[in-house]
């Protein structure tokens, strides 16, 4: 499904709502005329199909995902919102190696599979040290990234990670990465 644990219990929730509402006021449904029904029906497929976010929380404009609430770890993932679309990042990126939320500090071990994903205004970002992982497609297509450099933290890179980075010039991978996918950097034409 997607969706976090709040999100399930409020999805729950509103179905309780609604299977209670029928079946207090079932007598009416029964004298409902086609319209109303239409009407009903159309209000239902909303509720039910009601996107969910595609991060967990965002602190100082940084989407996260919980990896592991017991192990308090986290990853940098795209903010999307129903009726919105993805959420660009832009600019320069500083990702925190740790980062606190409802008074609970979580580490940043991981760039989720396309979290930087066509961010086209993106132009550098600072890994930090926790990140070992940067995920399938993590910052392809991010055409304004100049350079980035990789921290010795990390010791897996997906596959098309900073493929189609045009304006990339210069790349520092240590000698941590013992993982690296395919294409990783095909398409940035600005490498020699």
């Amino acid at each position: 499904w997607g969706r976090t644990y709040r999100q399930q219990g409020v999805f729950y929730f509103l179905i309780y709502i609604f299977v209670k509402y029928l079946s207090l006021n079932f007598f009416i449904m029964a004298r409902l005329n086609n319209f109303s029904r239409a009407i009903l029906a159309i209000a239902m497929m909303l509720v039910v199909g009601l996107p969910s976010h595609a991060h967990d929380f965002v602190v100082d404009g940084i989407y996260y995902n919980y990896i592991d609430k017991d192990a308090k770890t986290v990853e940098v993932t795209h903010g999307s919102y129903p009726g919105i679309g993805t959420i660009e990042y832009g600019n320069d990126v500083t990702i925190p190696s740790n980062v606190t939320y409802d008074g609970i500090t979580y580490f940043v071990t991981t760039i989720k599979e396309q979290a930087f994903y066509n961010c086209t205004y993106l132009t550098s970002v600072t890994i930090p040290n926790s990140v070992s992982t940067i995920g399938d497609e993590a910052f392809s297509g991010c055409i304004r990234l100049t350079s980035v450099t990789i921290p010795n933290s990390v010791s897996t890179i997906g596959k098309y990670a900073f493929s189609e980075c045009t304006g990339m010039t210069s790349v520092t991978i240590p000698n941590s990465v013992s993982t690296i996918g395919e294409y990783v950097f095909s398409g940035c034409t600005g490498l020699t």
